[in-house]
């Protein structure tokens, strides 16, 4: 019994100092990373039945998404962010779209 008493700290303390060495930034194993979430939001834009949102440029960083480009209506716009936060692992959407009316003929 004495002998579990001595191993015990030991290892307790090892154990608890072993999760300071990983680092505070890293993700879980199941958490795409930032390009697949990338290209999947881009392949949820062209699969939209109401069309309009090909032009957009989609870049991740750290889960945050950050949409930039332009579209025709304010509801392209918000239809772009509502889509982009459906993509696992998006954690965050930056919307930079700008709102451009096609010129009338």
């Amino acid at each position: 019994m004495r002998l579990f008493h001595r191993l015990l700290l030991p290892l307790l303390l090892l154990g608890l100092s072993a999760g300071c060495l990983l680092p505070a930034s890293s993700t879980l194993p199941d958490t795409p990373k930032d390009a697949v979430i990338s290209t999947n939001v881009e392949a949820k834009f062209a699969e939209d039945r109401q069309g309009g949102l090909s032009g957009i440029i989609v870049t991740t960083e750290g889960g945050t998404v950050t949409l930039t480009g332009t579209v025709q209506r304010a509801e392209r716009k918000a239809r772009a962010a509502e889509l982009a936060r459906q993509v696992t692992g998006v954690r965050r959407v930056k919307n930079d779209l700008e709102i451009r009316a096609t010129p009338a003929p």
